[in-house]
This record gives C-alpha cells, sequence and structure tokens, in this order.
C-alpha cells in the first residue's frame, strides 16, 4: 500500500508541491502557536518556592494632618508604632506569625540585585531579599538541605542564604556548596560569609521564571528601614491552620486597634487577591492572544478543508473507477486518509527547520525558557491538531463523493 500511495503521489506531483507548502505554512504556523503554549503552561506550572494559603498583606499608611483620626498631640515614639501595630496582630489568637521585609514578597514588584562572588569568580544580579526571621515562618519558606528551624537559626546568626540557583551560576551542585567561601555586596559593602543553608528558588508570581537570590537578615537594616522608610518594607501575616475567619473579618474584628499615633492599618489583603490584581495585564494579554490564536486556527481549518473539498471534486472520476474496479468506500477513504497523512509527515524535517531558524532569531516567546520537552511538546501538541484537521478535510468531502453512484460520477466526469 505505502509503494502505491508514493505512486500517486509521484503522479499528482505538481498538485501535490502546492499541497505541501500549504501544509509546511500551517505547521510552522501551529508549532509556533504550539510553543507559546507550552512555553507560557511550563512557566506557570513551576513551584514558587513559598506558600501563600492563609497568608495576608497588611496595607498601612500614614495620616494627614487633615484627616479625621489624625492624632495632632501625640508625644508617643514615632519609631516604635509600627512595630506596635505588628504586634498587636500577632497578638491575635487566629494569626501564626507577622513578618515583613524588603523586596521580599510575592506579587509586589520591587526588586533589589546584588553580585555574588566565588574562588574569584562573579555572578551579577541575583535578586537581595531582606526579610525578618518570621518570614520563614508565613510564607513557609524552605531550607534545601535541613529543617525550617536550621534555616531560620542561619539568618539569625546573619547568615546570607543562598538559593540553589546560585550554584548553577559558578557551574557546580548545590551540595557542592554547602561550607564553602563566598561574598556578596549589598549596599556597596563587599561582606564575606560561609554557606551554612540554602534554600529552594523562589519565584515572585506564576508569570515569571524563578531566579538566583540571596536572603539575609539584618535587624539594623530592617530598623532603619521601620525608623525612616516604613513605606519601603512590605508587612503581612499568617492565619492559623483551620482558622475560622477571613482577612477581612479579621480587619473589621481589630479595626479599633489598628492604630499606634498616626501610622493605621488600611486593609488585609489575602495574598490571592494580590496575585489577581498584580497578574490581572498578563492574563488580559493571554485572553487577547487567545482571540487572536482562535481566528488563526479557524482560518487555518478552512483553508485546509477547502483545498481537500476541491482536490476530492477533482478525483471523482478516479474515485468512482476504483469502486467500480471491486475497492469498497471505506478502503478508498482510507486510500485517501493515509495519503494526505503522508504528504503531512513530508513537512516535518522542513518544519524542523524552520522551528530551529525562528528560535535562533529569537522570534519564538520566551527564548530564554530552556526545558528538554519543548520542542518535543510543541511539535506534538502541533502535529497532534494538524493530523486531526487533515482526517477532518479528507473526510468530509470523500465521505461525500464515495456515496455517489460510481457511473454517475464517471459520467459527470
Amino acid at each position: 500500500m505505502l509503494r502505491h500511495l508514493l505512486h500517486i503521489i509521484w503522479n499528482e506531483r505538481n498538485a501535490n508541491l502546492l499541497i505541501g507548502l500549504e501544509l509546511l505554512v500551517v505547521s510552522l504556523s501551529l508549532v509556533y502557536l504550539a510553543d507559546f503554549a507550552v512555553t507560557k503552561g511550563y512557566i506557570y506550572t513551576r513551584p514558587m518556592g513559598l506558600n501563600i494559603d492563609n497568608v495576608a498583606y497588611i496595607r498601612l499608611r500614614s495620616l494627614w494632618p487633615k484627616h479625621p483620626r489624625y492624632r495632632a498631640n501625640d508625644t508617643t515614639d514615632w519609631r516604635d508604632k509600627i512595630p506596635a501595630l505588628l504586634q498587636r496582630i500577632e497578638n491575635h489568637p487566629a494569626v501564626e506569625a507577622v513578618c515583613y521585609g524588603r523586596c521580599a514578597f510575592p506579587y509586589q514588584g520591587n526588586s533589589e540585585t546584588l553580585s555574588l562572588f566565588y574562588q574569584e569568580k562573579e555572578a551579577e544580579d541575583l535578586f537581595f531579599r531582606t526579610i525578618s526571621l518570621s518570614f520563614v515562618d508565613v510564607f513557609r519558606l524552605e531550607s534545601t538541605f535541613s529543617t525550617r528551624e536550621e534555616l531560620k537559626q542561619a539568618l539569625a546568626e546573619q547568615y546570607y542564604i543562598p538559593s540553589t540557583g546560585a550554584a548553577s551560576l559558578f557551574q557546580i551542585t548545590p551540595k557542592e556548596l554547602l561550607d564553602q567561601k563566598m561574598a556578596c555586596q549589598p549596599y556597596r559593602d563587599r561582606v564575606e560569609f560561609t554557606v551554612k543553608e540554602m534554600v529552594n528558588e523562589v519565584r515572585m508570581n506564576e508569570i515569571s521564571l524563578e531566579r538566583p537570590s540571596v536572603f539575609a537578615y539584618s535587624a539594623a537594616k530592617l530598623d532603619y528601614f521601620l525608623e525612616n522608610y516604613p513605606n519601603a518594607l512590605m508587612y503581612g501575616f499568617r492565619l492559623k491552620d483551620g482558622a475560622q475567619i477571613t482577612p477581612h473579618e479579621l480587619y473589621l474584628e481589630m479595626r479599633d486597634q489598628l492604630q499606634a499615633g498616626n501610622w493605621i492599618c488600611e486593609d488585609f489583603v489575602p495574598m490571592s487577591e494580590m496575585k489577581e490584581q498584580r497578574q490581572q495585564d498578563f492574563f488580559n494579554e493571554l485572553k487577547l492572544n487567545g482571540l487572536y490564536m482562535t481566528f488563526l486556527f479557524l482560518s487555518i481549518f478552512l483553508g485546509v478543508v477547502g483545498t481537500f473539498w476541491y482536490r476530492a471534486q477533482q478525483r471523482r472520476s478516479q474515485i468512482g473507477l476504483r469502486i467500480s474496479m471491486g475497492a469498497t468506500p471505506r478502503q478508498v477513504l482510507g486510500l485517501y486518509l493515509c495519503e494526505g497523512l503522508l504528504l503531512l509527515l513530508c513537512t516535518l524535517p522542513f518544519t524542523a527547520v524552520g522551528y530551529g531558524v525562528l528560535s535562533s532569531y529569537g522570534i519564538l516567546s520566551d527564548v530564554a525558557v530552556h526545558f528538554i520537552s519543548r520542542a518535543p511538546l510543541a511539535f506534538l501538541l502541533a502535529y497532534g491538531v494538524l493530523v486531526c484537521l487533515i482526517l477532518l478535510a479528507i473526510w468530509i468531502p470523500t465521505r461525500l463523493v464515495v456515496r455517489v453512484s460510481p457511473s454517475l460520477s464517471m459520467r459527470e466526469e
């Protein structure tokens, strides 16, 4: 049968060349769309490294002099106001822990970078995250090789904690980096430290890949921000597991206690809401791209169906002759379905070359994203869809033709 199919394809090579070119363009377009979908799906499903379940963000602000709740005669030390507010929240029976940090909370958008040095090698632009010790409990920050308590102990002893991605920057494994001497340069000061702990890679949102980080606890630095630039920090808390209260209900319950001097808590915002708000633009763009893809897919489908419909009409006499010679309609239909799939298979090498060209010129989505199954998944998805299109595009018109009487088909021809 294969030899017979190849013979048919060769005899109709002029028409098949045009069909092959059309299938090549269609397959390359679908591979591009499939690569976009596979890449976005891969990024979105990567582990976050932080647990945001039952976590809420504390929204603080200072009052203007004309605000009704402004206390003009307040004489308390303003440096203690925010710590006092946080302590009141932490004392609530439903609250497990309260934390704060700089450039460390997910979905907050700010970032701070530093350089990391190891054996005369330098890695630049690692995220630098300054956190309180309770950040480990609030976000369930996981140590790669030890327990959460040992991680907190290492932070309390002023050790800098790199993420596992930092090891790959120096072409070594995370285990090889343990107990090694390193140096970093936060705030323009070079600091040498020993790697006592490491944490799993952390992402700030679901729409971007993880990036190597360095975590540090510095009471002096955090106190400096609390006293001088409290809005440069972010604040949050975790509700206890099984707590029968939402962050908003907790805020309403504690509202009268959430003012210290002229600082107040405006609201407790669940991290799930922060996630939706901060990523809304991405999902709006994704929906718009989805509409474009749907339109392109329908155009491709109609084009492929039209091509094979015209081809089936041209073959009416040939189909009638095959049936009159003893072939069953099912055999004729199967023959032409196999021919279409064989034509599609011929486009695969050329599509692979085109995919490589698109990748080398940076045209594909997120060219910096590398994972071994990216291209196979994109091709499997694209050609799976295209096989369904080809089978449907051949089956619909050919099925109608084989139902017509062979003598009538030949007489019309």
